[in-house]
Order: structure tokens, then sequence, then C-alpha cells
């Protein structure tokens, strides 16, 4: 299945409720609490030219709306910038630490991500966002073990949401701890029932045990619930295919390329079927055929 957003994806700041309208002395705060970011930036300029004037916490925030409107236009670099100006101003404020963190990932500065999460997580070890932020830059770095920590201490604190039994499941599969990551789509699926990315994950566990009736249970589940998911259309392609079900296998295949024209697995896939039905056809033997590997989050 493909990528998909993910605890740590770029966090996007608003503080306009938190300035009190008593304390604006800029008329630049009208644009900049917009939420065009051109009109942000533009309004944010008037009010850092004049900081002088404004109170600690509304400089925070001029800084800290700045730097979401870069970060939305995609310039991280400007906003890493006013990220760290917004923490010379409040060395401890969350918010800057947390989206610095994200603009660092977005860049892959890994180091540089890994030691804001640390800051907020050393502030406050509760902090389930930031845990799970620091195990997606751990994993990055190809620091399994230390990701795989973190994600542990995400799913003994969070109580309700399923996020860091998806993040996890995602590992275990990745490092082919089949049976675990099942465990955790179960877990994360008890909590969300309709959760499309955990029937896909464990879908594509049970086929990676080749399981395939068992995956085309959860792919078919997640289908019923978004039948435009392309990813689980694929996957069940792919599970039929495993089944040597051919034609179930390329109606899928072709399903997918309705909704993706040009989707390379799908455009394989079809392919391949077509080739196989006709040997089939001609009672040319078809046994040595073997369903490809999934493409998963994690890869």
């Amino acid at each position: 299945f493909f990528k998909q957003k993910t605890a740590y994806e770029i966090y996007q700041c608003d503080w306009s409720s938190d300035v009190c309208s008593s304390d604006l002395v800029n008329p630049g705060w009208n644009l900049c609490r917009s939420t065009n970011p051109d009109e942000r930036i533009r309004g944010c300029d008037q009010v850092i030219s004049e900081a002088a004037k404004e109170t600690k916490h509304n400089q925070l925030a001029a800084y800290i709306n700045r730097a979401s409107a870069y970060q939305t236009k995609g310039d991280l670099s400007k906003a890493i910038l006013d990220y760290s100006k917004a923490l010379e101003i409040d060395a401890s404020s969350l918010v800057a630490l947390s989206a610095r963190g994200a603009a660092y990932y977005a860049k892959k500065e890994f180091d540089k991500a890994i030691a804001d999460y640390s800051q907020i997580i050393d502030h406050d070890k509760s902090n389930v966002s930031a845990l799970l932020a620091r195990a997606a830059a751990w994993r990055s770095q190809g620091n399994n073990e230390k990701s795989l920590n973190d994600l542990t201490q995400a799913t003994k604190l969070e109580k309700k949401n399923n996020g860091p039994f998806l993040a996890r499941g995602a590992l275990y599969h990745a490092l082919g701890e089949h049976d675990k990551a099942i465990s955790d789509y179960s877990e994360a699926l008890r909590r969300d029932a309709k959760n499309t990315s955990a029937y896909n994950g464990r879908g594509a566990c049970y086929y990676a045990k080749s399981l395939y009736d068992k995956a085309l249970a959860d792919f078919d589940a997640a289908l019923k619930i978004d039948e435009k998911y392309i990813a689980a259309l694929v996957n069940r392609a792919n599970a039929w295919r495993g089944k040597k079900d051919f034609t179930r296998a390329k109606a899928d295949y072709d399903s997918a390329l309705v909704l993706k024209p040009g989707l390379p697995a799908a455009e394989q896939g079809s392919q391949d079927m077509a080739r196989l039905l006709a040997k089939k056809a001609a009672g040319e033997p078809v046994s040595s055929d073997k369903a490809p590997k999934l493409v998963h989050d994690h890869d």
C-alpha cells in the first residue's frame, strides 16, 4: 500500500486564537492571522518589523504564524529560521519545538529533528505525539530499536487513539515480525473499526504469511469502507494472484488502473494476468507464477 500521513507530518501552527485582541497594536495582525499563507507572511512581516511594540507572547505568535506560512509553502529553511527566532523568545515553547522538528524531518535533517522532539519529551514524558515523531525520525535513520522503544512507550500511554499501534504495526511488518504486526493492527481496529489503513496493513501481514483468504477478507473490508482505495485494490489483486485466481486478479488490477492510469504495479500485474490467462487457455502450465511483494507504507 501507499505512503500515508503519519504522526510526524508537517505541523501547522495557528496562534490566532492565542493573541489577545486588546494587545494588538499593529494593523498587520489582521493578515498575520490569515489562513492564506502569502497574506499571513505579509502581515507578520509588518508585525515583526515593529516587534519591540509587542508583548513577548505576541512576538512569539508572530514568528510562529509566519513560520507556519513558510512551511505551508514548502520553504522549510525560512520556516526553521522563524521557529528558531520564536525559541529565542521562549526556549520552552513546545509548539515551536514540535513544528521545527517537523520541518527538520521534512528536510531529512533527522539528528536535528530528534533533538527537538527529545526536548519536548524531556519536558513531558507522556507526550505521545513527540514520541511518535521521534520514532519516525529514528526509523528514518535506520535505528529501528530506538524507534520501537518510542512506539512501545506511546502504546502504553495512548488509551484511545490507534496511531501508536498503526505505526508499531508497520515497523513490525517491515522487520518481518508479522504476528506482532497483526496484533497491533488488530488493536488499532478494535479502537477504530473503520480504519482502512489497519485493514490494509493487517491484510499485508496475512499475505506475507501466505494466508491469502484472511488477507482477502481484510482487503475486502477496506474496500467496503472506501471502494476507491487503490492500495487495497492492488493488494487484493495480488492476493487473488497468490490463490491462482488470475481472472479476479486481473479485474482488480484493471480497476486500479481506472482509478489511477499508468500505475506501475497495476499495469504490470494486468499484463502478467493477461499473459497467464492466455497460457491457461492454451493448456500450458502456470504453476510457476509467484505472487509479487506488496508495496507498503514502510518501504
